[in-house]
């Protein structure tokens, strides 16, 4: 407890002065002889006890006035941090959120130019010898931040490098840093300044911690609110490809959520800009108040490859952080797919190809999306295998040694093998040939060939499960039908090893139990069995509606052009596994302004740190962290067999358009008086003046001053002598 006007004190001695007089007055009374009295001494004993208890009363209550009065005169104040900024040294914290919604316009200015005025205000305040520490939540670090220094303009200057970030804060995880950073500190007084717009998503983590992670009595947390009365703003959250590889000149088709988070309703525009060229744009889209509206845009892309693409909202609003997303897409555009086959059927519909080649040449050849090759079997040895990004081998017999060879070592450059049944798969044949080449060209071991002909249980078996985590397959399954009517009629058994069901997965099963579809994973490559054929006298899959598009979903998930377009959050690591890497000799880093990194990898596909600096290696994958800029990051890997390309849509999170903010008692209930709450970003006068003087509590005294009086002439009237009648 402190006291603003302590020689107020001294008259806190006027207390004895009702004891002095008491003492004073105090005289024994005179004894009379009265015989006739006699009867009446025990009723005056009774009244001068009651006399005593009167007297002390009146004794006590008026020596406490005097007291509070001198006591409330002092101005009595309680602080949580003794005299901040004067003689002894002091240490601030000053967490800076610059999230994306601190770049909400509020009146003039966005709320982070509040946030500077502030944390400018805080550093005005400090005298020679007090240190700070300013600690941005997002963005990329600053080599002094987050440390303590007296350079006030070191820390003027990181101040005015702080911009608004992409990315969604963490408060309590800041909260948690500053209180670590100042319990290393030897200053007598800290504090922590939280200057945010108390966004609740900033939020979240703090059920996750104890309130001990909080700030303390000796370390009290002041929060300046920058948020006041935000301009009216619409966002454009999220946006969801319907094909997730689409074709040159196939429909293509976005699913588009907006958010109107202000109280008015609003009228806007979708753009979408690939490669840096406007390509179209939506009719205007009304808005209704503190509303989420889905909008679907159709557009066709026109050229193929890696394309990348920027859905954003026409006109201004009160943020232009979340007006925009990014997105990346590998466009199908001749894509070389190699059909393995034996000897040709003289009537084609016969041919075990025809399906398969129908399927490729109707649905994707046709449209430029790849671009096939009919290769006999017998050329498979001869045959450069390297320029397929896949083979579908179609009722092939089993490979000799030398093609065997050749297929496995494809595999192991990352190639993609389909394997098709028919009439000339025999699975002992099939299994020697698999055993020889170190059980490399299968993906499981084949046992028989189960025929539904002379079976009296049942006429055909149907799928009856897809794997619906497969990118693959996750979209034929609803509805149901779409599988259920595949009927099979006879198809090759297989079962997955023990020890192989790592790296084995079922994607699709028959009624009964049996797989039917099976992929593993060779190196950098993968191999797929089917384990029917593509004849009617094997299934009716040729004439199902599913087949088409099933063929084409296979094709593209084995070119890996879903792979190689990933989304990510800002701030999030780029990472790509070392089977993707371990055949690269180096990795280029195209970012979206344009800037080209390259780091050299060494033997076993980690990032050589002499080159990549701080670009990290994790268990062998390459690690590229600073995606603090949205956009598109495109990554090449360079080696012997090529070049390979991938992209990374880097966006904003979601989550921070959200508006809702937490409400101030949620801390006062967690952590009570050590929080405090500043009324105005703006000007912290007052603030400061509070944390100097503490709280006030003169009012309460001489509150009790009126009480304690009141009571001293309740009871000096109720108890005192009362007059005779006359």
């Amino acid at each position: 407890m402190s006291f603003a006007a302590p020689l107020f004190l001294l008259t806190a001695l006027a207390a004895l002065i009702p004891l002095l007089l008491h003492l004073f007055y105090r005289q024994p009374a005179k004894e009379l002889p009265f015989p006739t009295l006699r009867f009446l001494k025990l009723s005056m004993e009774k009244t001068r006890r009651r006399k005593r208890i009167h007297d002390l009363l009146l004794l006590l209550l008026r020596s406490a006035a005097l007291l509070l009065t001198a006591l409330g005169l002092a101005r009595p104040a309680i602080t949580l941090t003794g005299a901040l900024w004067g003689a002894r040294q002091t240490a601030v914290a000053i967490i800076l959120d610059n999230s994306a919604s601190m770049g909400v316009i509020d009146g003039d200015s966005p709320r982070l130019e509040t946030a500077r005025t502030a944390a400018a205000q805080i550093l005005d305040q400090l005298a020679a010898g007090d240190s700070a520490a300013l600690l941005p939540t997002c963005g990329r670090p600053f080599p002094d931040a987050e440390k303590l220094h007296r350079n006030q303009g070191l820390l003027r200057r990181m101040l005015q490098q702080c911009t608004v970030s992409y990315q969604r804060a963490d408060l309590p995880a800041a909260l948690l840093k500053a209180k670590k950073l100042l319990d290393e500190a030897e200053a007598p007084n800290k504090q922590i300044f939280l200057l945010t717009d108390m966004q609740q998503v900033s939020w979240k983590s703090l059920a996750d911690q104890p309130p001990s992670d909080g700030p303390s009595q000796t370390t009290p947390l002041i929060v300046v609110d920058c948020s006041r009365a935000p301009k009216p703003n619409a966002a454009l959250q999220l946006v969801e490809m319907s094909r997730s590889v689409p074709v040159v000149g196939w429909a293509s088709q976005a699913v588009i959520t907006l958010w109107n988070t202000s109280e008015a309703a609003q009228t806007r525009r979708v753009e979408l800009v690939l490669n840096g060229r406007l390509e179209a744009a939506g009719p205007e889209i009304v808005l209704p108040p503190l509303s989420k509206e889905k909008y679907i845009f159709n557009f066709t892309f026109r050229q193929g490859g890696l394309q990348q693409g920027l859905f954003r909202l026409a006109g201004e609003d009160g943020s232009r952080y979340d007006d925009g997303r990014y997105f990346a897409v590998e466009v199908g555009q001749e894509l070389p797919i190699a059909v393995v086959h034996a000897e040709r059927h003289e009537i084609p519909y016969l041919d075990d190809t025809f399906y398969l080649e129908k399927a490729l040449s109707v649905g994707l050849e046709s449209l430029g999306a790849v671009r096939m090759t009919r290769v006999p079997v017998k050329n498979l040895a001869a045959e450069p295998l390297e320029k397929y990004q896949v083979l579908y081998c179609v009722n092939l017999p089993a490979l000799d040694s030398q093609a065997a060879e050749r297929l496995r070592s494809y595999l192991h450059s990352g190639g993609k093998v389909v394997w098709l049944c028919g009439e000339n798969v025999r699975p002992a044949d099939y299994n020697r040939m698999n055993d020889s080449s170190n059980g490399e060209l299968l993906p499981a071991k084949l046992s028989e060939v189960r025929a539904v002909v002379g079976r009296s249980d049942r006429d055909s078996w149907h799928i009856s499960f897809l794997d619906e985590r497969h990118p693959a397959l996750k979209d034929f399954l609803q509805p149901p039908a779409l599988y259920l009517s595949v009927l099979v009629y006879k198809h090759v058994a297989f079962s997955v090893a023990e020890n192989a069901a790592a790296q084995t997965r079922v994607l699709a099963g028959l009624d009964d139990g049996q797989p039917l579809i099976v992929e593993r994973n060779v190196g950098p490559g993968k191999v797929l069995f089917v384990g029917t054929s593509l004849q009617t006298n094997w299934t009716n899959l040729p004439l199902r509606p599913l087949f088409m598009p099933l063929i084409g979903r296979l094709t593209f998930y084995l070119t890996e052009l879903e792979d190689r377009c990933r989304e990510l959050t800002a701030g999030a690591p780029i990472l790509l596994p070392r089977s993707i890497i371990q055949q690269a000799e180096s990795v280029e880093v195209v970012s979206p302004g344009g800037e080209t990194l390259r780091f050299q990898l060494a033997q076993n596909g980690s990032t050589d740190q002499a080159a990549a600096g701080d670009k990290q290696k994790q268990g062998g994958d390459f690690r590229y962290p600073d995606t603090y800029q949205i956009g598109v990051y495109a990554i090449r890997l360079q080696g012997d067999a090529g070049q390979k390309q991938f992209a990374f849509a880097v966006n904003f999170d979601p989550e921070e358009i959200d508006p809702a903010k937490l409400e101030r008692s949620e801390l006062l209930q967690r952590w009570g008086k050590t929080v405090i709450f500043a009324e105005d970003p703006n000007n912290l006068a007052a603030t400061f003046a509070m944390l100097r003087e503490g709280h006030g509590l003169w009012e309460w005294f001489l509150s009790a001053v009126l009480i304690t009086l009141v009571l001293e002439t309740l009871i000096a009237n109720r108890f005192g002598a009362k007059k005779s009648p006359q």
